[in-house]
């Protein structure tokens, strides 16, 4: 076996360079000793020979000692730093280039949606598989940083610096002027390795509101006209949340404290159980569903829930909702007799008890509508059908899932059409029971191939194509898009008349991504029925697929 010859830096321990080598120094520390506080690797740079040694140390990870393992993981951290920095060296490139082309573009008199160069975001967001959204701030941050933010780029370089808090401080420096964004990265980049990441926002956006005041009263109130919302996420543990984003900070401070009133009074008047803040929340669903909290301590209201006696603080069930929100329910769980999650459009998932109640809720509302989808066993939509009016679910709760099947079996939502059949004077199945009271008629959905035969002579595809292709692709078909489908456009393919209003010919899209995708530099097609092929003005590839229903 041939030597191999090793360079060193001339500022690198020999003691490194003899780790590397696998070389037992007589005297001298051990591999592990060397990221001990102070020790030779505690705090070498990054870069390749500190990404050797970390991977050695990660590979006998149980021999170390703590002090060793705390420097091990703060050598990995500076590795990840080095990496998020030269990533951000060739987002800012990527940004610069698409910029350059768009001015290009626009000088040249192009009309928008024919300007090369237009769509960055959606095109950066399919590489890194983000949202759009957080693409675009990784844009206009990886610009700011290599531009205006010499020292904090530095810093990640070095290894110093995390991705997060150098966009803290692009993220406050991108309406400053070039003058005061050096003196923001100069104050900023000298403390920003040893604050919390909450404690360097705070500061960054005071050295903001002091050095820009105007710039930024003029941002909060271009966020009131355009971006004012009430969102509804899913928490960590499985409840949701509901919070108005973008309000005035009067508004959301005198909201607050009529609501911290109600709630005290609730309190008081020892005939509400619970603590404040769980006062405080009872008392935004109540104003927000049209109920007066206060009738809860009214004379000769109850506080027992009259279903059980033992709960002596009942949550009233929510009021009547149109199911606009394309409650994806597996059979099983609607039944009581499984317990995969239901999805809740953009809202993420529901479990098996929050189903039932969302579900009866929905179901008393005159607008919302029935449909069932069946998959098959690899998860995606095989058929599709809607029933026509308003079913209420029954009142008489569903079995339980502990409850045993009939003797047949329900038909679960993965299985044929054909299934779930009850024997010959046998019980009907649940979910046999359920199809028949909605009088569902199942439409086969086209996958591999296409035999037209929901084609349709028109541009605007009706309402039953439009549910086939959303029971397809329950999102935008452009890659990394999490747009639900029942807001996209119904777009083709190949442009109407030359293509056909047809399963084969259609996929929903996202309103910027039906724009991208008549962009310059674009292509999309569609060679089988649920599948989309893209090709980004980059010339990579995305091929995506149809939906997966969990199970």
């Amino acid at each position: 076996m041939g030597e191999q010859e090793v360079t060193a830096d001339a500022d690198l321990d020999p003691l490194l360079v003899a780790a590397l080598c696998g070389t037992v120094v007589p005297g001298r520390e051990t591999l592990g000793g060397l990221f001990r506080q102070d020790g030779a690797a505690d705090g070498l740079a990054p870069g390749p020979v500190l990404a050797e040694l970390t991977a050695q140390q990660v590979a006998r990870a149980d021999e170390l000692s703590d002090d060793e393992v705390i420097g091990t993981m703060h050598a990995a951290r500076r590795q990840a730093n080095l990496a998020d920095y030269q990533q951000t060296v060739m987002v800012a490139v990527f940004t610069r280039r698409r910029r350059a082309q768009f001015e290009a573009a626009l000088a040249a008199g192009k009309p928008a949606g024919c300007r090369d160069g237009e769509f960055p975001g959606a095109e950066l967001a399919m590489e890194l598989t983000e949202t759009q959204a957080e693409a675009g701030l990784r844009s206009d941050t990886a610009v700011e940083l290599t531009t205006r933010l010499p020292r904090t780029l530095a810093l990640m370089a070095t290894g110093v610096l995390d991705l997060g808090r150098a966009m803290t401080i692009a993220q406050r420096t991108l309406i400053l002027s070039d003058t005061d964004a050096a003196y923001a990265d100069e104050v900023l980049s000298a403390v920003a390795a040893d604050m919390r990441p909450d404690q360097l926002a705070r500061k960054a956006a005071a050295l903001e509101m002091k050095l820009a005041p105007e710039a930024v009263k003029a941002r909060k109130e271009q966020a009131r006209q355009l971006d004012q919302r009430v969102e509804v996420r899913r928490e960590l543990s499985g409840n949701a949340s509901l919070s108005g984003r973008e309000l005035s900070t009067a508004d959301a401070l005198a909201s607050k404290a009529h609501i911290d009133a109600i709630a005290a009074r609730l309190r008081d008047s020892g005939m509400v159980e619970g603590t404040l803040p769980r006062l405080r929340a009872l008392v935004l669903t109540d104003l927000t569903q049209g109920r007066a909290p206060l009738d809860r301590i009214k004379p000769g209201s109850s506080s027992q829930d009259p279903q059980d006696p033992q709960d002596p603080r009942p949550d009233p069930a929510p009021g009547p909702l149109p199911a606009l929100i394309n409650l994806l329910v597996p059979a099983d769980t609607l039944l009581g007799q499984g317990n995969a999650p239901t999805q809740a459009g953009p809202w993420d998932l529901l479990d098996a008890d929050d189903t039932k109640t969302v579900v009866k809720a929905a179901s008393r509302h005159p607008r919302t509508r029935w449909c069932v989808t069946v998959t098959g066993t690899d998860g995606t939509a095989v058929a599709h059908g809607c029933a026509d009016g308003q079913h209420p679910w029954p009142a008489s709760s569903p079995p339980s899932a502990s409850s045993p099947p009939s003797a047949s079996g329900p038909r679960s939502a993965s299985s044929p059409p054909s299934a779930g059949r009850p024997p010959e004077g046998g019980p009907e199945p649940p979910l046999h029971a359920l199809l028949r009271r909605l009088n569902i008629t199942l439409d086969p959905l086209a996958r591999d191939t296409c035999d037209h035969q929901h084609a349709e002579n028109r541009y605007v595809p009706s309402r039953r194509l439009r549910h086939l292709l959303r029971a397809r692709n329950q999102t935008c078909t452009a890659p990394a898009c999490n747009a639900q489908a029942v807001h996209c456009d119904s777009d083709h393919t190949v442009p109407y008349p030359d293509g056909p209003t047809c399963e084969c010919n259609l996929n929903p899209k996202c309103r910027r991504h039906h724009r991208a995708k008549q962009a310059p530099g674009w292509k999309v097609t569609q060679p089988a029925p649920d599948t989309a092929r893209w090709v980004t003005p980059a010339g990579r590839v995305h091929t995506v697929g149809p939906t997966r229903y969990d199970s």
